[in-house]
């Protein structure tokens, strides 16, 4: 929260100055990358927003917990994303008919100072890899780092005399690259919305390894989901073969699959059954 927070404040700041060099320049690629560090302000204020949410403990209604906070904020910022690069691109293309004098100067200073900027706030969030939230607003730091880049080389290329058409041309090959990013972040947030399972988990691996715990005789409703990216459930209903001790089965159940998902929250529900067990899944039918 607290790197999220400086993140923000150092944004918010920076946004300014590049929203009026960019009026004063009269450099789209400016203008775009000020309009990213209003989204970047607000990608990092909805993930700190998210964040504090998702930190609050579970309560009667929320029995799970607030950490889905983290995913909608993550939502939230990707679809804005998606919205800011479609509006750049149309600009941008409006501008490749008709270049816009562009002064090269100032924006060569000022893109150059965002670039630091967004190259220190990049860093501050890249070691969160788990966390969608801050992971999406990464997304927001990186397309404006590029834009900061893009906005440097087109000034560059203006000073030295080239077409104007250079600052649209990037801003365009900015947006794409954003957008592309977005559906990303989207994708993964739908597959935790609809609770499909981890892309990490092999579900009918899983099965199969509880099917061959010791005093188990059958296995169904296994569902694995994923409360937010590195916190996944998994809840079972395994049928308990006839005079074993259900609570001892529960536990091997368990153990075994803590071994494929380490740290989820495994329920495990056992169910008796009458008739002796199956002989093949139990490998010590002697037993009986």
């Amino acid at each position: 929260m607290r790197i999220l927070a400086i993140a923000l404040v150092l944004t918010g700041a920076f946004m300014v100055i590049e929203l009026l060099g960019g009026l004063l320049t009269g450099s789209l690629a400016l203008l775009a990358d000020a309009g990213h560090m209003l989204s970047d302000a607000g990608a990092l204020a909805v993930a700190l927003g998210a964040a504090r949410l998702a930190a609050r403990p579970p309560d009667e209604r929320q029995t799970m917990g607030y950490q889905r906070a983290e995913v909608l904020g993550a939502a939230l910022n990707a679809g804005a994303l998606i919205v800011l690069s479609a509006w750049i691109a149309v600009e941008g293309f409006e501008r490749l008919g008709t270049p816009h004098p562009v002064v090269a100067g100032p924006m060569i200073a000022v893109a150059t100072v965002g670039l630091f900027l967004n190259i220190g706030v990049a860093k501050m969030l890249h070691g969160d890899h788990d966390n969608i939230n801050t992971r999406a607003a990464f997304l927001h730091v990186m397309g404006d780092l590029l834009g900061s880049v893009g906005a440097v080389t087109a000034g560059i290329v203006i000073w030295y005399g080239g077409p104007t058409q250079i600052d649209a041309l990037i801003s365009v090959g900015i947006a794409v690259l954003l957008f592309v990013g977005s559906i990303r972040v989207l994708r993964e947030v739908a597959g935790v919305l609809m609770q499909a399972a981890p892309d990490t988990v092999d579900v009918s691996a899983i099965e199969h390894e509880i099917a061959h715990v010791e005093g188990v005789d059958s296995v169904h409703d296994l569902h694995v989901w994923t409360l937010r990216p590195g916190e996944d459930v998994l809840t079972v209903h395994v049928v308990v073969c006839d005079g074993d001790n259900a609570g001892d089965v529960c536990r091997r159940v368990r153990d075994r699959v803590a071994l494929q998902l380490p740290g989820a929250h495994i329920t495990v529900q056992p169910e008796p059954t009458s008739a002796p067990c199956s002989a093949p899944v139990r490998h010590h039918a002697h037993h009986h």
